[in-house]
């Protein structure tokens, strides 16, 4: 009988023990598919060697991410809170076949990724010359449609995971940049300062200011895509990344929503 009975022991302690374990796995189980399903969705539209940006959809209000194989970022966004729907500018060129790994982020835990391949543009009927030709007469036109003279008005940027900039140009009150976030100042970044506009070419300018009661001079460059809209750039014309206050670096667009 006692034989019997330690037999009996160890069974209910391997029947214990395997319990255990099922539960234990259960609950890894559980907190994976938990993680899983909080995951943020993401599509992300063809990108071509012409794109200028990367589009599509997410889930509202996460940051997007696009980085190189090299895993370096070239460009950033964040879907709207309305629609999800995103558009990250880029500021460098593409070449066929290169992967681009798009991220959908809400934090660090907790992200999606995917892998697009850049495409070469669809081919028309038309000739290689023709198309050639037709492009460079396409680029000329968007040349000469550039009839801005002066950067009077307010400017408003991208939103960059909730801040915004305001670039104000004004012939009375003088230069006025501050950064919000959610709607909210949090900063004045330039106040009343004058300033001049040097011209290298339609859509090249460099921004001289000065703040009032100040006796330095700073100066920033700005390339204008359209009439309305302007990028941030260099010396040398390239898309460059800032930082405004605490904001994340970032490449900034700008565009003109009022005159006055």
């Amino acid at each position: 009988m006692q034989i019997k009975q330690l037999g009996s022991n160890k069974s209910m302690k391997k029947f214990k023990f395997i319990a255990f374990i099922a539960v234990l796995a259960a609950f890894f189980l559980g907190v994976s598919l938990k993680a899983s399903a909080s995951s943020p969705s993401l599509s992300v539209n063809n990108v071509y060697t012409t794109s200028s940006s990367v589009t599509g959809t997410a889930t509202k209000g996460v940051s997007i991410i696009v980085r190189n194989s090299n895993k370096k970022t070239i460009a950033t966004s964040t879907a709207d809170s309305q629609t999800g729907k995103y558009s990250a500018d880029l500021h460098t060129n593409l070449k066929a076949n290169q992967k681009l790994y798009v991220y959908a982020r809400k934090s660090s835990t907790s992200y999606f990724y995917r892998i697009v391949t850049v495409k070469a543009p669809q081919k028309s009927t038309s000739t290689s010359s023709t198309s050639s030709a037709s492009k460079t007469t396409a680029s000329s036109n968007t040349a000469n449609k550039l009839t801005i003279n002066e950067p009077t008005g307010k400017w408003y940027s991208g939103n960059n995971n909730g801040y915004r900039v305001v670039t104000t140009f004004n012939q009375s009150t003088g230069l006025n940049q501050a950064l919000y976030k959610n709607g909210k100042l949090q900063k004045k970044l330039i106040n009343y300062a004058s300033y001049k506009v040097t011209t290298y070419s339609k859509s090249f300018w460099k921004i001289t200011y000065r703040e009032r009661g100040s006796k330095t001079y700073q100066n920033f460059y700005l390339r204008f895509t359209d009439n309305t809209h302007f990028i941030i750039v260099n010396k040398d014309n390239q898309g460059l990344k800032v930082k405004y206050g605490n904001a994340p670096l970032h490449y900034y667009k700008f565009k003109l929503v009022s005159t006055k």
